[in-house]
């Protein structure tokens, strides 16, 4: 009966951090997707740029082009990653509830 309530707390704590992480997710998601597609496209044509004008090596040009490439890739991975941590949160919390 005792580690039946140490457990309960434990994954009330879990939910709580959980909770907090999910809240601190949506302010990139509203705030960052202009943001990082703009710093994607600055990231992309100072790569190719670059390699235009011969102003950088090809492999400086190419890891230009790769981070302006994850920095679009970001706005596309972070809702996914929201609704990871509700499916979570929600199973945590009817384990709590049981």
């Amino acid at each position: 009966m005792l580690v039946k309530y140490i457990i309960k707390v434990f994954l009330y704590l879990i939910l709580a951090v959980m909770t907090l992480i999910r809240c601190l997710l949506k302010i990139p998601m509203m705030l960052g997707n202009i943001l990082l597609y703009f710093l994607s496209i600055i990231f992309i044509l100072t790569g190719v740029l670059s390699y235009g004008f011969a102003l950088e090596s090809a492999r400086e040009c190419g890891r230009m082009i790769i981070i302006g490439m994850a920095f679009g890739a970001i706005p596309d991975f972070v809702p996914f990653l929201g609704k990871s941590l509700e499916t979570l949160v929600a199973k945590l919390l009817s384990m709590t509830i049981e």
